[in-house]
């Protein structure tokens, strides 16, 4: 993954979908590199963007995968560093919805990177660029350098 040395990054189950999307291969490739690259960055999910990984890939897919192989991808998964959910950061997504105008899902992966300390959020869901409590949004498909505030 690329970004400094010892920095937290967190993904959204958008991307984390891609690694299994072969119907758009540039950005299966692009989601991949993420994980194959090894530079100090940790990699950071929520309980959510897992449950959401398994639902998309199972039922809403153009070719869903087998369960059998969603569940061994979700359990090499479950191994990342992880954020719970729980009431008071679904609270903060909603006050952060608002605030920002961008949907409660999204929001939700802002709060959860936040508090997973991280300074990156990597997902398809907001603008590539854009910032947003201080996290710079990346949208690995995009390659496009323009920061949006």
């Amino acid at each position: 993954m690329s970004g400094p040395s010892g920095s937290r990054a967190f993904v959204d189950a958008s991307v984390v979908v891609r690694l299994f999307d072969d119907d758009e291969p540039e950005r299966q490739a692009a989601a991949r590199a993420l994980f194959g690259d090894v530079d100090g960055t940790t990699v950071v999910v929520s309980a959510d963007v897992l449950a959401e990984f398994y639902d998309m890939v199972t039922t809403r897919m153009a070719r869903p995968l087998p369960a059998v192989t969603a569940r061994r991808a979700l359990a090499d998964l479950a191994d990342l560093a992880a954020v719970h959910v729980d009431p008071d950061l679904v609270a903060a997504a909603v006050d952060t919805a608002a605030e920002f105008g961008i949907p409660v899902r999204a929001a939700l992966a802002v709060e959860a990177a936040v508090t997973a300390g991280c300074d990156r959020l990597l997902t398809e869901a907001l603008p590539h660029g854009t910032v947003v409590r201080n996290l710079v949004i990346e949208d690995p498909g995009d390659r496009g350098e323009e920061i949006r505030t």
